[in-house]
């Protein structure tokens, strides 16, 4: 792997992330860069935790600097994310952002790839799936809110008064003493368990 300061022309960067309008992610980028003999990957870069960790570093390096460049000369600007890559017009009010982004500090710093070993890797990456947990967690909230709230047929607006009277109505419509199914009923118990416990 060549050294980070000769790692990838901005004019290489830049001609790739513009043949493609809607973007890249990191992966694919990596991939055409070693397909058109720009960077050199070993056989295990990517199964390499590592080596990984190094390429993406160096990736991310030179993307930050190029958006730093195309900031400065006001060309243009990047939108950065690994599932994501993406050359943008240039907007004078970014410019705030992009030099508050702490992805940015980190990335610029090459101290971080050189004092960064495998613990510390492992320590970054399972505070990463962590936070991925977590947002699963509220992203799965959410949607068996939004399934009982369909089976109440109410909307997300809808009040803690609103639920109960719903739930009530469906209830007495559903109720196996009037020829309603009992599984319905305990979809219906559920649903309002969710949404008042919120």
């Amino acid at each position: 792997m060549s050294q980070p300061h000769h790692w990838i022309s901005s004019t290489i960067l830049l001609s790739v992330l513009k043949q493609h309008p809607n973007g890249m992610s990191e992966h694919a980028l990596l991939l055409w860069l070693k397909e058109k003999n720009h960077i050199q990957l070993e056989p295990d870069e990517f199964h390499d935790m590592m080596k990984l960790f190094r390429v993406h570093f160096l990736l991310f390096h030179r993307l930050y600097q190029l958006q730093d460049e195309l900031h400065a000369s006001q060309q243009g600007s990047l939108s950065i994310h690994s599932l994501r890559i993406r050359y943008l017009p240039y907007y004078a009010c970014e410019d705030a952002l992009i030099l508050n982004d702490p992805l940015r500090v980190y990335y610029l710093d090459l101290n971080n790839l050189k004092d960064t070993n495998e613990v510390d890797l492992e320590e970054m990456l399972a505070k990463f799936w962590t936070s991925l947990g977590h947002l699963d967690a509220h992203v799965h909230g959410h949607q068996k809110r939004q399934e009982a709230l369909k089976l109440l047929d109410l909307d997300t607006a809808a009040t803690d008064k609103e639920i109960k009277h719903a739930w009530r109505r469906l209830a007495m419509q559903h109720h196996p003493d009037r020829g309603g199914d009992e599984e319905q009923i305990k979809a219906l118990n559920q649903a309002v368990s969710v949404l008042l416990s919120r």
